[in-house]
């Protein structure tokens, strides 16, 4: 077992520091590996190569990648399990997750145990390393869902082994590391979440932005004047800076962000340098496109990702539903790995303006978070000429200038967009839920 740990985390430690042609070679051969298999096992994919006269033989370059056809989340959960899932793999004899359904119906997502183990260990090892958290230190998790526990580290069968899926196993890891971990729900009351992270008293803190805002208001609260010498590191939702300013203030430590889905397992993440998000390049593929065609870095546009190592749900080019911007420089960690600039939100939350234009997610918060006052809001587009701002109020909190934020709004969304602001009571905020909302 600790041979299998040693394996994967080494790997993964290794392949971070890989330069730009050794890193494109790995990034390759996974390409043309699970190209390969998704068209002899997966008959969605079969089907889409087939329709554009593609052959796995054609993808010998990363260059190649992009004569694959786009797949969406419709086509997959529709496909589950008989067009989606690796024919010859039962469904029992996979790791089972699911996405949110933040923004839409959730689907469930099926992970190979040699796959599960890599994201496993890039969590514990990897992505917690490079903030400063050591594998075995404590570590409180506030989350929604996750992979059923009863799967995790079980064997593959006989019939799933494979020369292509390495080693497997590394659950037993986990399981060792479990009185090292707590986790809580995010429908837990955030009092009851902060008395139990006092007594448990972890280095690192995960969890949703806006779970974080209701713990840090529980600090307050009861005097707790922050968590000094702790990390916290912010998931599954949009960081803005001004939230991460407050969370910052607030638990008086540094806050790093995570960009992952569990559709693909994996994603980006920042270091202690906060230079950026260092793509997980060894694991997958991921482009920003606008339309059809690669933005260039700097430029907005919709992530697509291509899993290189699951190979029970392949996704092939697949249409994640978020907006980003890909970063051509180099953090200076040293990492080879290639990084995001920012994520933008999701693609549904976007604004649509007037004039055509579109106005992504995280500008929307920066205008409504800058006007002094504000924390738990909503804002929902009701027509491309009408916005509404609930600001969720507690008693005692400072006052809000509807003048100053409608302003500020309409320096982004345009002079003709009607801002109307009203003021709801803060029983109604879910702990995950969308601070940005088009209802087009």
């Amino acid at each position: 077992m600790l041979q299998r740990v040693a394996w994967y985390c080494g790997e993964l430690w290794r392949n971070q520091w890989l330069g730009p042609a050794e890193l494109g070679r790995l990034q390759e051969r996974r390409l043309r590996e699970i190209v390969l298999h998704s068209y002899s096992n997966v008959p969605l994919y079969k089907r889409k190569f087939d329709a554009q006269g593609i052959k796995p033989g054609d993808i010998r370059s990363l260059d190649d990648l992009q004569k694959l056809p786009f797949t969406t989340k419709d086509e997959v959960r529709d496909g589950i399990p008989d067009r989606s899932i690796a024919r010859g793999l039962g469904l029992e004899d996979c790791i089972r997750a699911s996405t949110s359904g933040t923004s839409g119906p959730g689907m469930p997502v099926y992970y190979d145990r040699r796959f599960w183990d890599y994201c496993i260990a890039a969590w514990i090892f990897r992505k917690q390393w490079a903030i400063g958290v050591e594998p075995w230190q404590k570590v409180l998790i506030i989350t929604y869902e996750g992979p059923k526990p009863d799967h995790v580290g079980i064997e593959r069968t006989a019939e799933s082994k494979g020369s292509t899926r390495g080693r497997v196993g590394l659950g037993p890891a986990v399981r060792l590391l479990r009185g090292r971990r707590r986790t809580a729900g995010i429908t837990t009351d955030a009092d009851e979440v902060l008395t139990d992270m006092l007594r448990f008293d972890p280095k690192l803190i995960r969890g949703s932005p806006s779970y974080l805002r209701l713990l840090a208001e529980a600090m307050a609260e009861r005097g707790v004047g922050g968590i000094a010498g702790k990390v916290v590191r912010t998931e599954g939702e949009l960081t803005d800076h001004e939230t991460r300013r407050h969370l910052e203030s607030s638990f008086n430590c540094r806050v790093y962000d995570e960009y992952s889905s569990w559709d693909c397992g994996n994603g980006a993440w920042e270091c202690a340098k906060r230079e950026g998000y260092h793509i997980d390049a060894d694991l997958l593929l991921l482009e920003v496109v606008k339309g059809d065609e690669q933005a260039s870095p700097g430029e907005v546009g919709e992530v697509v990702v291509t899993n290189l190592l699951n190979y029970a749900m392949p996704l092939i080019r697949y249409r994640v539903g978020d907006i980003g911007i890909l970063d051509d420089r180099t953090c200076s960690c040293g990492r080879g790995l290639p990084l995001l600039e920012s994520i933008e939100g999701r693609k549904a939350d976007c604004f649509t303006l007037s004039d055509g234009r579109v106005a992504t997610p995280r500008r929307i918060m920066a205008a409504i978070q800058g006007t002094p006052g504000v924390s738990r809001y909503q804002a929902v587009q009701e027509s491309v000429n009408r916005v509404r701002i609930d600001l969720m109020m507690r008693e005692g909190d400072p006052a809000v200038s509807e003048e100053d934020l409608v302003n500020r709004c309409r320096e982004v969304l345009g002079e003709d967009m009607e801002v109307r602001v009203r003021v709801t009571d803060r029983k109604s905020v879910r702990a995950k839920f969308r601070p940005i909302v088009s209802e087009l």
